[in-house]
């Protein structure tokens, strides 16, 4: 009796576990829908005699949408020494899936050239957006610059110029390069400041803020072109809204170049918001992994560019 006991439990808990395994449930389908593709290596400039490589690239990460959504202009930074379109792709794509394209973009770095060319190579792809907006399915009055680091600086530079010519090339001439908001992480945005670490330190012993712009930013000689090379110089009542994100300890850009920023768009009476992230570092995946910093970030896009 007792082993047929035994039996018994073995097949109802067999019979339970085929259940288990067996299970159908029914789930609501999503009210949005958040695919996102990668369109990589879109050409969207040549380079005039360019030794290194003849084109400038952009990545394209686009939402699933069926009316123009609005688009990003992403620069990525490392010293202005080198440019990996690709690497922060996965961060790219949480804003790209809250209904953005996103192009991540090459530009002339670190021995190919020196500013302003790389500030022309923003704009320039800034434009190319807006002469393909059908076929990129975007809307080309409600785009914006978003970078990191050097990549920050420049996104600030492509804002606050504007449409002033000194800065575009002809191509896709017909187009503007003004932009609709800017979103700028722990950039440096005043070369007199020029940083003297060993992160900004190249192979040969120069300072790679020196090697971008083509002078020694520290010389007095070349104060003009130093103010002339920073975004607070150009800041108006033309200058889009702006974002910042600065860690408190990070030992590369000191915080202060983004408070300075917050405090001349201030001054200027420009929409911008400052965020302080508490202890983070150098860092675009702290940035991006701190999931109320990007919630500010998509809310200050979703503010500027949708109209919510």
């Amino acid at each position: 009796m007792c082993a047929l006991k035994k039996l018994a439990l073995c097949v109802a808990t067999s019979l339970m576990a085929t259940a288990a395994l067996a299970e159908v449930k029914t789930v609501q389908v999503a009210t949005v829908n958040t695919l996102a593709t990668l369109q990589p290596g879109v050409t969207f400039t040549d380079i005039p005699n360019g030794f290194a490589r003849p084109h400038l690239l952009m990545d394209i990460i686009k939402p699933a949408s069926s009316r123009p959504t609005p688009a990003i202009v992403f620069v990525s930074g490392n010293g202005f020494q080198s440019v990996d379109r690709a690497a922060l792709v996965p961060q790219l794509s949480v804003v790209a899936k809250a209904g953005y394209l996103v192009a991540a973009i090459d530009y002339r770095i670190i021995g190919e050239t020196h500013y302003p060319e790389p500030l022309k190579d923003v704009k320039t792809a800034v434009r190319f957006l807006k002469a393909n907006a059908k076929i990129y399915n975007i809307d080309p009055e409600r785009i914006a610059v978003w970078g990191n680091s050097a990549g920050g600086y420049l996104s600030a530079m492509a804002a606050t110029t504007g449409d002033m010519k000194e800065f575009d090339t002809d191509r896709w001439s017909g187009q503007s390069s003004a932009v609709q908001a800017a979103v700028i992480f722990y950039a440096p945005v005043n070369f007199a400041n020029s940083i003297r670490n060993e992160a900004y330190k190249l192979s040969d012993g120069t300072w790679s803020g020196d090697a971008f712009l083509g002078f020694d930013a520290k010389n007095p000689a070349n104060a003009e072109k130093v103010r002339k090379a920073s975004p607070l110089t150009y800041i108006s009542e033309r200058t889009p809204p702006f974002i910042i994100v600065h860690g408190t300890k990070d030992g590369v850009v000191p915080i202060s170049e983004s408070e300075s920023l917050h405090g001349a768009l201030e001054a200027a009476k420009r929409p911008v918001t400052l965020i302080r992230l508490d202890g983070a570092g150098h860092s675009f995946g702290q940035v991006t992994s701190t999931p109320d910093v990007m919630a500010e970030v998509i809310r200050f896009l979703d503010t500027h560019l949708k109209g919510k």
